[in-house]
């Protein structure tokens, strides 16, 4: 009796186990003794399939990949189970199941163990054969190796920009900071190789910089995870065995691990050092010039021609007699009268040459005569009108004051940065400045004195000196132009700019020298050839690109289209430009693409547009081009510069995605409207045998299941809208009638809120009234549901000249500003705690937003934080005919 049990036991245990089992004989044949109901859903087979058969008559050779091999596999497992008599595993072999009533496979990855049965004697009576479904494992171990995979070539393509930025890149690492990847600029400007910097701290290799603060910069940054910026930083550097000063912009940024964690530093590293230096030198040169003009004496004035406004200097003021500046017409009120009509000629001569100059007497508050001389520069607008006259005054009462004044220009002379210098007509210099005698190697001023100017030229260059500059300044006056000079003690014959004026003495006019004013054009020449040298990097950089990149003017022509593109359509370059790059797109997109660019260029807006364009080798390939307003400055708009990247790959994983939703929603829709059906029959019997309890329990599944079916039916409606076949069945309707018979079917679903109705009288509308009904009851269930401590929620609707306008307003949670451009957006949610506070798929703003666009209306939202939102949306009233008679 005991044994029967256990036999019915042990058999009801096999038939219910969750594992599934097939049970084989050990025959040459592979009968199959037995088989329990999961072998039998996980295979889609019967018992009447299997039971009494051989195992590879009922499962031959896979029928979807001959390349498994699986029935070797399977064989060689059942032999090696009956020989070792011990159980054989096989792992992850491939065997697709038929999917029932189709003659399609699905693909399947097993894992399979063949346990031996041995009877008293030692000897396999059977064995036990059983499979587990390890499909969705493979798969995921195949995913991650992908990822792995493309994880390793980013981190390459990563490392061959690091190496070959243009700009200094190091990563230091740990709180000793050592260098753990340095690029070959920063090198450069620490004047070490890679190899002297790899695998040390970087204070070891640069000792240096040590005990200035820049470790404690290091250590901020890397403990407290705070970027650190600099700019025109001095930092001393080691370079040739001598100490310099170096100028540099950086930026030290925390280093993160995959974990999160800080366990170094990026440092980015650009040398300004030249462009330091050079403003300095202009700064000085600026200071000197200002000084130059207080020590001789020039007071500057600056005067609005359109307000007759005047600002002056102090010293301005002085020359007239007032202690401090004052009004434009106070100044003119002490010339002297019979000068007046001079200076009035003076200035309406000035607004047709640009220039002002003229002598006139001031006459001080003691009474006393000075004599002043003004000059000036008019200033006209971009429609030649002129403007302003900036300009300067000097007192000239007395010859002594004349000669200190020349003594302070030749001050000024002296200490200029350029070659100032007097040629006697003998050929010899008999002055050349401090700054002349270093361009040229002169050392003392003797050797000035000694030196002819044949010398201070190489023989052919000094052709030019013979047979032009001279006799152009003799006869003309003034030359000017780019020259060669020679420096005496290195050789070197190098550019400047020089600028020659003939002197006459300004008694007899006659002539008695040539001043000679020469700027050394080697820093301007080496400045142009580093714009030179930056401007075909980027040029070089950019048909490098992945991406296409545009440029275009103020009126919408391209103007650029980099390489990337060129090839991508197989076209010149030349064909690309103006408004050609259109003939590249799509026949059905052009028109779209052009009048979206139109309305972005004169709104100059930023611009973004996804099109087809026929890709060289044939195919149709989606792109999307965006474009961001450039402007000059002076904030005058010129143009746009863009990108436009190739979508092809998204754009088919999109199309996939929504494949998927529409045929599993589709799928599921069956089965669940079943499942509610016998949900209710289940709910009516308990009702009726008086379990009251358990068809509450069966209710609250209907509910769930009321949940699922709106859930399948929001991605069936995505389906459709992204298929372009939803469905519109637009009809006259009452309006405010729909409204208050959804409010009174949700306030039945809502004992907390009170739903508050405020109308005005809307009347017939023109629309899908299934639909927008749909939208209303959607934008009310998740005022709802986002209002848990509110107890209230308004629903308002009016009516304009050409739109109805329904409203439903909240005081919930709210919406951050930044999420409000995306609440309409397929799949998006709220981040953070909210996310599992308010399940949902965020289909259902989405799915609003696309019906009330088909129905030609408008959707938006406004929110605050905290306080709730207002969800609205406008519907075009329908125009009424009107007949002719």
């Amino acid at each position: 009796m005991v044994s029967q049990f256990a036999e019915k036991g042990y058999k009801s245990i096999f038939n219910h186990s969750q594992a599934a089992m097939l049970i084989v004989s050990p025959d040459e044949d592979y009968i199959m003794i037995d088989v329990n109901e999961a072998y039998l859903l996980g295979t889609n087979t019967t018992r009447e399939d299997l039971v009494g058969k051989s195992v590879f008559t009922v499962f031959p050779g896979n029928p979807t990949d001959e390349v498994s091999k699986n029935i070797e596999m399977t064989y060689f497992s059942f032999e090696q189970a009956i020989r070792t008599k011990k159980p054989h595993t096989m792992s992850n072999y491939r065997y697709d199941i038929p999917i029932r009533g189709t003659t399609k496979f699905e693909e399947r990855y097993w894992t399979t163990t063949n346990t031996p049965i041995l009877d008293d004697k030692g000897e396999v009576i059977y064995f036990i054969h059983s499979p587990t479904d390890v499909t969705e494992i493979y798969k995921l171990k195949e995913r991650e190796q992908a990822g792995v995979e493309a994880l390793k070539n980013q981190r390459k393509q990563l490392y061959a920009t690091f190496m070959q930025a243009p700009v200094g890149i190091a990563i230091f690492r740990g709180p000793e900071y050592i260098v753990d990847l340095i690029n070959p600029p920063l090198c450069e400007i620490y004047n070490k190789t890679v190899d002297e910097m790899l695998g040390k701290s970087v204070f070891d290799v640069l000792h240096h910089a040590r005990g200035l603060g820049y470790e404690q910069l290091l250590d901020e940054v890397r403990l407290t995870g705070v970027p650190f910026k600099a700019q025109a930083s001095a930092a001393p550097l080691m370079r040739n065995g001598v100490l310099e000063t170096a100028y540099l912009n950086f930026v030290y940024e925390p280093f993160f691990e995959d974990d999160g964690s800080i366990s170094g530093v990026i440092a980015v590293v650009t040398e300004v050092t030249d462009e330091v230096v050079a403003k300095q030198h202009i700064e000085e040169a600026e200071e000197r010039a200002r000084l130059a003009v207080d020590a001789v004496g020039l007071g500057t004035f600056d005067l609005n021609l359109l307000t007759g406004e005047i600002s002056t200097s102090t010293l301005f003021a002085n020359i007239f007699g007032f202690e401090k500046p004052v009004s434009r017409s106070e100044y003119i009120n002490v010339f002297h009268e019979d000068d007046l009509e001079l200076r009035l000629r003076a200035h309406e001569e000035a607004i047709k040459t640009g220039v002002l100059f003229y002598e006139a007497r001031i006459i001080w508050p003691n009474k006393s005569i000075h004599w002043g001389r003004v000059e000036g520069k008019v200033i006209y607008n971009k429609a030649a009108e002129a403007t302003r006259i900036l300009g300067t005054l000097i007192d000239i009462t007395e010859k002594r004051q004349a000669r200190e004044e020349q003594q302070k220009l030749l001050t000024l002379v002296a200490n200029s940065v350029d070659l100032m210098s007097i040629l006697g007509l003998d050929g010899i210099n008999s002055y050349i400045n401090e700054a002349g005698k270093k361009m040229l190697g002169l050392t003392t001023d003797e050797e000035v004195l000694t030196t002819p100017i044949s010398q201070l030229h190489a023989p052919e260059d000094f052709d030019l000196v013979q047979n032009e500059v001279l006799p152009t300044v003799m006869s003309k006056g003034q030359w000017a132009g780019r020259m060669l000079v020679k420096h005496l003690q290195t050789g070197e014959v190098f550019p400047v700019f020089n600028n020659c004026i003939r002197i006459n003495d300004p008694i007899t006019g006659e002539i008695i020298g040539i001043g000679a004013v020469m700027r050394d054009q080697r820093p301007e020449l080496a400045a142009k050839q580093a714009l030179a040298d930056s401007e075909q990097l980027l040029r070089n950089i950019t048909t490098a690109a992945p991406t296409g990149l545009w440029m275009s003017n103020e009126i919408g022509l391209l103007t650029y289209v980099n390489q990337t593109w060129v090839d991508w359509v197989g076209l010149s370059y030349e064909t690309q430009l103006g408004v050609g790059w259109l003939e590249s797109v799509l026949d059905n997109d052009r028109e779209k693409v052009r009048q979206k660019f139109l309305r972005a260029n004169v709104n100059q807006q930023v611009f973004e547009v996804e099109f087809r364009i026929v890709h060289v080798d044939g195919t149709i390939h989606w792109c999307v081009a965006t474009g961001k307003p450039q402007y000059d400055k002076n904030e005058d708009f010129k143009g746009y510069i863009g990108a436009c990247v190739d979508i092809t790959e998204q754009k088919h994983l999109q199309q996939q995605k929504d494949d998927f939703i529409g045929i599993a929603s589709h799928e599921l829709k069956t089965p669940v409207t079943s499942i509610k059906a016998y949900t209710q029959i289940l709910e009516r019997m308990l009702l009726k045998k008086g379990e009251e309890k358990e068809a509450g329990m069966i209710s609250k599944m209907d509910a769930q299941i009321n949940r699922l079916t709106s859930l399948i039916g929001d991605l069936l409606d995505v389906t459709k809208i992204n298929s372009g076949k939803l469905q519109f069945n637009d009809r006259d309707f009452d309006f405010n009638e729909l409204v208050t018979e959804l409010v009174e079917d949700l306030q039945r679903t809502t004992e907390q809120h009170e739903l508050i109705e405020n109308y005005e009288n809307i009347g017939i509308v023109y629309g899908d009234k299934e639909r927008i009904g749909q939208v209303i009851t959607n934008l009310i269930s998740n005022a709802i549901k986002y209002s848990p401590g509110a107890e209230k929620i308004i629903i308002h609707s009016k009516r304009n000249e050409s739109e109805v306008i329904l409203c439903v307003e909240d005081f919930g949670v709210g919406i951050a500003e930044d999420k409000l451009n995306h609440v309409f957006e397929q799949f998006y949610r709220v981040s953070g705690d909210m996310q599992h506070t308010f399940p949902g798929l965020g289909l259902g703003l989405y799915i609003s937003a696309e019906i009330i666009k088909r129905e030609h209306g408008r959707i938006w939202v406004n929110s605050t934080p905290g306080k709730g939102s207002t969800f609205c949306f406008a519907l075009p009233l329908k125009k009424k005919i009107v007949k002719s008679r």
